[in-house]
């Protein structure tokens, strides 16, 4: 019979150095773990759903206009009434319809379906509240490890500036909210420490500690079901 595998989502707002961190684990740990997220999943949907306001498009994207009946349904990125943010950088939300929705939801079960078959998988996401909450209704009975990855919103605007075909706003857009409900088993400061470092200290707890946030979110919110659409993600 095959052993279940081991779930670790790394949560953290955007340009946090998440991609560095999981891939830096990979490298170090003697597991074979399979390093995931949305980013793998995203490219497989189609574009036309995804609707993107102008101010926040960047060079590398062209996206179309949100208000559309299948950005609707998909994905949306908004500029919030009331101005384009401080310092010129957008104020953005994001929501989703039923059809973004079962992207991310059927996500979730991929990753859960592969630890089922035997494989230990590293996760890393932007997960709002509602995010995190479907995260506990799709992978309830599995061991996950819910790792919190901290940076300041300077740091990582600094970092969003400087990366090509990055969008201004996600990080403001995300910093507040990644971090709710803030149950995590670890975190790490990556303004701090380099990728490396924390992957360490992430790895090194993981092996001498058993998971406990995950299972106390599952027992609130293992039901959470969608109450209606569009869904607000951040």
């Amino acid at each position: 019979m095959t052993n279940e595998g081991d779930i670790i989502i790394v949560n953290g707002a955007s340009c946090c150095g998440k991609t560095s961190m999981t891939r830096e684990m990979q490298a170090l740990s003697e597991r074979p773990f399979i390093v995931t997220g949305i980013d793998d999943f995203l490219p497989m949907f189609s574009a036309k759903y995804i609707g993107v306001d102008q101010a926040a498009q960047n060079e590398s994207h062209h996206w179309t206009a949100p208000g559309n009946r299948k950005s609707t349904e998909g994905f949306e990125i908004l500029i919030k009434p009331g101005g384009e943010g401080s310092n010129g950088i957008p104020t953005l939300s994001s929501r989703c319809g039923p059809v973004g929705w079962s992207l991310l939801s059927g996500m979730h079960r991929a990753f859960a379906a592969m630890a089922r078959a035997g494989n230990s998988l590293i996760v890393g996401d932007a997960a709002s509240e509602v995010l995190m909450y479907d995260y506990c209704a799709t992978l309830k009975g599995l061991k996950v490890y819910l790792i919190g990855v901290y940076c300041s919103l300077e740091e990582l605007e600094r970092r969003e500036a400087s990366q090509k075909g990055r969008g201004a706003g996600a990080a403001r857009m995300q910093v507040d909210k990644v971090h709710i409900p803030g149950q995590y088993d670890f975190t790490v400061d990556s303004e701090k420490h380099s990728a490396a470092e924390c992957a360490r200290l992430v790895l090194d707890f993981v092996e001498n500690n058993p998971p406990r946030a995950f299972d106390e979110l599952v027992k609130r919110h293992g039901d959470f079901k969608p109450a209606e659409f569009p869904v607000q993600t951040f």
